[in-house]
């Protein structure tokens, strides 16, 4: 049986479907305002670059768990913002097997340089939806998530 185009698109466009492509068009919107900028980090880059400087030391676990990250994806990351002199490893003082993940003066001031772009985007993401609009949705998607991680 052949669908129609509707019929089809609706098939398509489930929750699902509809939210990643939302998150593939945020993080794509994201990443053309960096490029715009002349800045040089790429989205997965700054989702861990935001914990290191809220945490100050994370260890390299805690960072894949806080970014949903599993270990060989988090170490890839790291390394590359190590590569860029963003960041640098540090073995803790108490137990030496842990890495901490420390930004260098570089990294925070590319943190600082980007914050702004984040918000471009944001405020673009967001248009005209009312903040309540967007509060309502965050909650849906929180009890999405509660029901699937239960």
């Amino acid at each position: 049986m052949i669908m129609s185009k509707e019929a089809s698109l609706k098939f398509h466009m489930n929750l699902g479907m509809m939210i990643r492509s939302a998150h593939n068009s945020m993080t794509e919107r994201f990443v053309q305002n960096v490029f715009k900028s002349g800045l040089d980090i790429s989205m997965d880059q700054w989702l861990v670059l935001g914990p290191i400087w809220q945490l100050e030391s994370p260890s390299q676990k805690d960072l894949g768990e806080i970014c949903l990250r599993d270990k060989p994806t988090i170490t890839r990351i790291i390394d590359s913002l190590e590569e860029k002199s963003l960041v640098v490893r540090v073995s803790d003082q108490i137990d030496h097997r842990i890495n901490r993940v420390i930004l260098t003066n570089a990294g925070k001031q590319l943190f600082y340089d980007v914050l702004p772009i984040m918000e471009k985007t944001r405020e673009e993401v967001r248009g005209d939806i009312p903040e309540e609009e967007i509060e309502i949705f965050k909650n849906v998607l929180s009890k999405i998530l509660k029901n699937l991680n239960s």
